[in-house]
């Protein structure tokens, strides 16, 4: 189980454990770190946003393009000495930066434990964690980018897909997902199919919910694969993992409806769909 919560969280070494502090303010680098020194937890390594959760050259069009390969090796091996530790992901209330990284991890092949549960419980226990001095690498080699687990699809491979046995989600709000408002993308609406399961209703009490979406899992089961996006491919994070976690074929829209507006012949709907 790759998923942690305080019923399981013993399951890990703690000596052997790294937590990553992935708390950050979209885009805002500077109050990002900031955030974090006001309410620093002991032991947890801060892991900035850019260039390891989005990289503004990486794979795609989209606002926060997925970082390459070699970026996440570099953070992964650095972090745990070439794998002799483990990492444990966290993050704030309702956030999705550890969700990203932790799908970055697993895209590049990479083992990654994510904590799902009270944030005050594991600050109170996260003296009990590896301690490690590290500076976390800002060179990269350029090579070429080899994902090792089939959970990405780029642009191309959504327009393969709209017509086939393929259930594309929006996490977005109903608002953005109807073209009602639209408070980033210079475009309204959504991808042609998609239908609107916002991020709040998987979401209890600051955490993800694994059971929030049982009354629809038989119906998303029957889907030989299941796309998830947002504006840019970090908040529907969360839903990948929530739907990765239970068994379903899942892939991430990395450069998701900022990218997708990019291309003036792709089409947009503002009409709902349902499941």
């Amino acid at each position: 189980m790759t998923i942690i919560n305080l019923e399981t969280i013993g399951q890990l070494n703690r000596q052997e454990t790294i937590i990553l502090d992935c708390r950050n303010i979209m885009d805002q680098f500077d109050e990002s770190k900031r955030l974090v020194q006001r309410d620093a937890v002991e032991h947890a390594v801060h892991i900035p946003q850019m260039p390891y959760m989005f990289k503004f050259d990486g794979l795609n069009e989209g606002r926060h393009p997925v970082p390459e390969m070699s970026v996440v090796d570099a953070l992964y091996e650095t972090l745990t000495e070439g794998g002799r530790y483990d990492v444990l992901l966290f993050a704030d209330e309702n956030s999705f930066f550890h969700t990203r990284l932790y799908y970055l991890f697993l895209l590049y092949g990479h083992k990654a434990y994510l904590y799902n549960d009270d944030l005050a419980a594991l600050k109170d226990m996260a003296e009990e964690f590896r301690k490690v001095d590290v500076e976390l690498p800002i060179q990269f080699e350029s090579t070429e980018s080899s994902f090792k687990e089939d959970i990405y699809r780029s642009m191309e491979e959504v327009h393969e897909r709209l017509d086939a046995n393929v259930l594309l989600i929006d996490v977005r709000s109903e608002e953005r997902y109807l073209g009602i408002s639209e408070p980033v993308d210079y475009k309204k609406g959504h991808i042609p199919g998609a239908v609107n399961i916002p991020n709040g209703k998987i979401h209890a009490d600051g955490v993800i919910d694994f059971n929030a979406l049982d009354d629809v899992m038989e119906k998303i089961r029957t889907y030989e694969e299941v796309i998830v996006y947002c504006g840019s491919g970090m908040s529907a994070t969360p839903m990948f993992t929530l739907l990765h976690h239970n068994s379903i074929n899942a892939k991430l829209y990395a450069g998701s409806f900022s990218e997708w507006i990019t291309d003036d012949s792709n089409t947009i709907e503002t009409a709902p769909n349902t499941l």
